[in-house]
């Protein structure tokens, strides 16, 4: 049942990819996840993998388990007896015999009653599809991560376009009150010159966020997989994510305990070690048992049952090396495996250390840029107010509007880099999709 269930997600999602979907005009990113869950090529081939790793199981399984099958056939021949070596005098002096009716249909049982090779052999494929299980898990952390990251860049970009939108508007203003002082004959031709030098510059980069946007969302529509097109808004702060710092032990033992794909190194080390037991096990004896019933005669009409039960007992004496071949064969993997699992254990230790520092590092960004954006806002006004007083050019206020529009840039980076922190702190502790997908 387990598997016709898997094998009904497989096919919806491969008539989901097929027909690519279309996005919302406004794309929250809880529907970006869905819509990446259901078209995303990494799940499909994972599920793959998933489904070519169960049918080995099932294969594996069935050397431990009982084997039925019925068989029948009825032929017509003769035998020359002189040729197997049997003499019978009287017999025609060809020695051939027939023809005549053989039929034979019987119902055939066999069953392994110890074979510890097979057993151990079944376990390991059994730890291979639950590796591969864990894989599956694993590709949806890695799209969970691709999804955020890609939203997030999103709305930096459409931020950024915002913020200098907002700029351009306030350069306009400077600019409008300049050229009404110019003609009033309390502002000079250079104040003028310089204030729409600065919408000018602004509007030229407005423009480029502009594009910087489209470019964004069309990034992330080809991530989604859905019909590529840049004819939505994203507006979701729930990619910023929420939370501060955290332990370090405590993150690294959370890593560890839940992360798919270190449990499936675990697990594909299992699998090896087990494949090792299983090959050492061919050395000893094997037991089985063979049963057969059925019916036996000339032809279907003219027949008798018979039977036959048998036990047969099995073990090598000389293989010429190949079970110590496959030995080392089979440690080399199971030393791989083990090297890929350290490997691992190390980088995921570097991850939620470099997470955890990322975002206490953002943290502190976002508190100090906030902050600077609103001493930029207030230094605007006043030096505004003292333009408009005459007892300045307005120098100062575009010197004022420069540095706040370095203050919005260090905030909308530092906004950007505290989500993208956050989403690398859930994925290296392995609940990236349980932090976004609510």
């Amino acid at each position: 049942m387990k598997r016709l269930v898997l094998l009904a997600l497989f096919a919806a999602t491969v008539a989901m990819a097929q027909n690519p979907s279309t996005l919302p005009a406004d794309l929250t990113l809880r529907q970006a996840l869905e819509i990446a869950f259901m078209n995303s090529s990494i799940l499909r081939e994972a599920q793959a993998n998933l489904e070519r790793t169960s049918g080995k199981y099932e294969q594996s399984r069935s050397d431990i388990l009982p084997e039925l099958r019925a068989a029948a056939h009825q032929g017509y021949l003769t035998i020359n007896l002189p040729g197997i070596g049997i003499q019978i005098p009287g017999v025609t002096t060809t020695g051939v015999i027939g023809p005549f009716g053989s039929m034979d249909a019987r119902v055939i049982l066999t069953q392994d009653l110890l074979n510890i090779a097979s057993l151990r052999s079944w376990q390991s494929f059994s730890s291979h599809r639950d590796s591969a299980r864990l894989l599956a898990e694993n590709a949806r952390e890695v799209v969970s991560l691709n999804v955020v990251a890609a939203y997030l860049q999103a709305l930096r970009a459409k931020a950024g376009r915002e913020a200098l939108t907002e700029q351009t508007r306030l350069a306009n203003e400077l600019y409008q009150i300049t050229a009404d002082r110019l003609k009033q004959g309390v502002a000079s031709e250079l104040d003028a010159n310089r204030a729409k030098q600065k919408v000018n510059t602004l509007e030229q980069n407005r423009q480029e966020s502009e594009q910087n946007y489209v470019a964004a969302k069309l990034s992330l529509a080809n991530i989604l997989q859905a019909n590529i097109t840049a004819d939505f808004e994203v507006a979701d702060p729930a990619a910023y994510g929420t939370g501060g710092t955290m332990d370090k032990g405590v993150s690294l033992q959370a890593a560890l305990g839940s992360r798919p794909d270190y449990r499936a190194t675990e697990a594909t080390v299992r699998a090896a070690q087990l494949q090792l037991k299983s090959i050492e096990a061919t050395r000893l004896p094997t037991l089985s048992v063979r049963a057969s019933d059925g019916q036996s005669g000339t032809t279907p009409e003219h027949n008798v049952n018979t039977y036959s039960v048998q036990g047969l007992l099995e073990f090598p004496i000389f293989t010429s090396g190949r079970i110590r071949g496959e030995v080392r064969e089979t440690e080399g993997v199971l030393h791989e495996a083990t090297a890929a699992r350290d490997k691992l254990r190390a980088q995921i230790e570097a991850e939620v250390l470099t997470a955890i520092s990322g975002v206490e590092w953002a943290l502190k960004e976002v508190e100090t840029s906030s902050e600077n954006v609103g001493l930029s806002r207030q230094e605007v006004a006043l030096s505004r107010a003292r333009f408009l007083q005459g007892v300045t050019d307005n120098t100062e206020v575009v010197n004022a509007q420069d540095r706040l529009s370095q203050a919005d840039d260090a905030r909308i980076r530092a906004q950007y880099t505290l989500g993208l922190a956050r989403a690398n702190l859930a994925r290296a502790i392995g609940g990236a999709e349980r932090a976004y997908r609510k």
